[in-house]
């Protein structure tokens, strides 16, 4: 988290430097807030207005001028519960003319973009507003404008018209102003700016369509204001250079976001420390210093939230302020001189090589991603969330949350693997035709039936991401598309209109042009977890809110059942193999796992004096396969080569444990019945059996011997659990049992 106020201890050479930059830094801290009321001219009010259409230009609308848009987007207010009386009437009257014209503009956006109307809020905004026109101070009062001041400013005139005028109104209104006036504003500002559109202190993609966008953006909704970056050339060069990289795809929306985030840190550490301007020190020589004070106010910085809370940031959390303020004036230098141009500060042209190389290498943190060990769910696991999922979409008169849509979205998680974002955007018809021979069909009658399209939001480029899914998906989805069509008829939507997404945002979204939120799948989830309170086998509370689980999950299933892995890089949506490695991890560390719950056991019977984690290194499983019998293992040293042919039961490499039991008495079993029949043969040819002494008898008795040793030795040490005897299963083996679920277990095939 980015502290508002912290305490830090400048180093003393920047206190030294303290006063000669001090003047600077004064001349750099300007107001960061874009004068909205300086863009505002009745002229360009007056424009707004006449850009709406005919009807729409009105100063109040009722029962008898409603446009039809309007009536379907337009709330409901009760006026008589018992006689069913309502209305969707909007006054905006009272207000100076050129502020009329921009709520009437804003209201018409609004609509237009498939927000609804709440007639409650905006009727207790206008009036609000109002009220500080006629009562409040000397600037609400000559205001001609919404942006004549800051939503903030507006609120504080309002509470004082309320005292002057002393009206009895609600006493909530100069919070429902401020939080109206704060969406309204943002518009206004996009509407009435003629500059381009990165000038602008405020990005907010919902209502500036300039800014570059992927069609589908899950953090398109969200805001990043460059308000916080209070010193000028930094604010300025920042908003240059992020818009720059998404013009030209180098980053998405929420790359921008996270960058400006570790800016934040940068300025709050000029805000300690001071700074000479763009060059940032006078000198060279005093460079590094006070970039290593930089360092050491994030490594001292105590976390406020998450799971370091009380102790230091977290190395990734340390890491990348340095790597975007680098990479920033790595750019900067590149581009010093155009910079110079388009920012008007001449400044820019003073940055020299030493500015793209800021930090050193034990400055940054190495990057880590070491996953839990719990990231792949046991199957138990699942069936217990799959039993209870049903909770999501009971009512809430029955214990339950009430929300079909996060039930439905949880059991495609489960079944799909795909990622949450994938899931929630996908759209209204994700389903195409999966071409089938006849012979396939007949074969495999509950295999795939169709493929599945997804929203790829991590990865760009490449084909449209498709899946193959098989029936029981196609129902899910089929369930989805009718709640979907049944949610935006009820909300006013015209007959056999489509929303855009299967997943849809239930409020404020009659259209269904906006997808579910992650932050309310989230939040369900989260409240699922508490209600199910599912454990794994070794205690630990199982956390429903983290999806990824789920992908994890899907993924060593498939590698687990022996699929290929360009395979499961094709269903996981991954560019490279090494992606689709991460997550093979889980089964390596599954198998070590169980090869080392067994005791070893030798030729002669003896427990192995190795023990089961060094053996299980010297076997080197993954890598020399040639060392993996089918009943054991061989412990000959990989550069020495074995000369006796099928002699391990009498060899003193060899070990075994009780995961192979049924191969050894099978074994066992053979060998006494090749012996009995060759005695017989024998015989009838000579007359008597084989001796004791026969060379082929004796080699056959001792491996007889041997495997009753190892039986025996077996029976003594062998690991039971619930009474049964486990057996190490390794990749390609069916080892998965059927949960008990809604959900069908049958796995793709490559």
């Amino acid at each position: 988290m980015i502290p508002d106020q912290a305490e830090t201890t400048a180093l003393p050479q920047q206190r030294a430097a303290a006063p000669r930059v001090r003047e600077r830094n004064r001349r750099d801290k300007r107001d960061p807030r874009l004068p909205i009321a300086e863009l505002f001219s009745v002229e360009r009010a007056r424009r707004l207005w006449e850009s709406l259409p005919e009807e729409h230009r009105q100063d109040h609308f009722d029962a008898a001028n409603m446009p039809a848009d309007y009536l379907s987007a337009f709330s409901k207010r009760t006026i008589d519960k018992e006689r069913g009386w309502f209305t969707q009437s909007l006054s905006l009257r009272g207000l100076p003319e050129p502020m009329l014209w921009e709520l009437a503009w804003c209201v018409h956006q609004q609509v237009a973009d498939g927000y609804g109307i709440n007639t409650g809020r905006m009727g207790e905004l206008r009036r609000g507003l109002v009220l500080a026109v006629e009562h409040g101070g000397p600037a609400a009062r000559a205001a001609r404008s919404l942006t004549a001041m800051s939503h903030e400013e507006w609120g504080r005139e309002v509470r004082g018209s309320l005292m002057r005028a002393n009206a009895s109104v609600n006493s909530h209104l100069p919070v429902l102003v401020e939080n109206g006036l704060k969406h309204l504003q943002d518009r206004l500002a996009h509407a009435y700016h003629d500059g381009e559109w990165w000038r602008l202190n405020v990005w907010n993609p919902s209502v500036d369509r300039r800014i570059p966008q992927r069609e589908h953006e899950p953090y398109g909704r969200t805001v990043a204001n460059f308000s916080q970056l209070t010193t000028e050339w930094l604010r300025e060069s920042a908003k240059w250079w992020l818009s720059v990289q998404l013009s030209t795809e180098r980053y998405v929306w929420s790359s921008v976001k996270s960058r400006l985030d570790h800016l934040k840190w940068f300025q709050w550490y000029i805000d300690q420390a001071g700074c000479a301007g763009p060059h940032l020190v006078d000198t060279p020589e005093e460079l590094r210093t006070w970039l290593r004070g930089f360092v050491d106010l994030l490594n001292n910085h105590t976390a406020m939230t998450g799971s370091n809370k009380g102790g230091r940031l977290a190395k990734n959390s340390r890491r990348g302020p340095l790597v975007t303020v680098e990479a920033f004036y790595r750019w900067m230098y590149d581009n010093r001189d155009e910079a110079v141009r388009v920012l008007g500060d001449r400044r820019w042209g003073g940055l020299d090589m030493h500015h793209c190389v800021l930090f050193r290498l034990e400055d940054k943190p190495r990057l880590t991603n070491q996953l839990p060990d719990d990231m792949a769910l046991e199957d138990e696991v699942i069936s217990k969330i799959a039993a209870g999922s049903g909770a999501l979409a009971a009512p809430k008169t029955e214990g339950g949350l009430d929300d079909r849509q996060a039930f439905h979205a949880l059991m495609l998680l489960i079944r799909t693997g795909r990622r949450m974002n994938e899931v929630l955007m996908m759209d209204f018809e994700p389903l195409l035709p999966l071409l089938k021979t006849s012979k396939q069909q007949d074969k495999e009658p509950d295999g795939f039936v169709a493929r599945l399209a997804y929203q790829q939001t991590k990865i760009t480029g490449g084909d449209p991401p498709t899946i193959p899914v098989d029936q029981e998906i196609v129902d899910i989805i089929r369930l989805q598309q009718k709640w979907a069509r049944e949610f935006i008829t009820a909300q006013g939507a015209p007959a056999g209109t489509d929303p855009r997404y299967l997943f849809l945002q239930t409020k404020n979204n009659p259209l269904g042009r906006r997808p579910y939120a992650s932050a309310t799948f989230h939040s369900r989830l989260g409240a699922l977890t508490e209600k199910l309170a599912i454990t794994d086998s070794v205690g630990r509370r199982v956390k429903v809110s983290k999806t990824h689980t789920f992908r994890h999950t899907r993924a060593t299933d498939l590698i687990n059942a022996g699929v290929p892995i360009h395979v499961v890089m094709r269903y996981l949506g991954h560019v490279t193999p090494a992606m689709t490695m991460h997550y093979a991890k889980t089964l390596a560390v599954t198998a070590e796992r169980e090869f080392l719950r067994y005791k070893k056991v030798t030729a002669d019977g003896r427990t192995a004096e190795v023990e089961p984690s060094d053996l299980y290194d010297l076997l080197h499983l993954d890598q020399r396969a040639d060392r993996v019998l089918p009943n054991g293992w061989c412990m000959l040293p990989p550069r020495q080569v074995c000369s006796k042919g099928n002699a391990c039961l009498t060899c003193d490499k060899f070990v075994t444990d009780a995961s192979h039991r049924d191969e050894l008495q099978h074994q066992l079993s053979q060998t006494e019945a090749l012996i009995a029949r060759r005695q017989t043969q024998f015989t009838g040819r000579h007359g008597e059996p084989m001796g004791e002494d026969n060379i082929w008898l004796a080699g056959r008795v001792a491996e007889t011997r041997a495997l009753t040793k190892v039986l025996v030795a077996l029976d003594q040490v062998s690991v039971h659990e619930d009474g049964q005897l486990r057996a190490v299963r390794g990749a390609g083996a069916a080892d998965r049992p059927e949960a008990p679920s809604t959900i069908s277990q049958q796995e793709p095939t490559a």
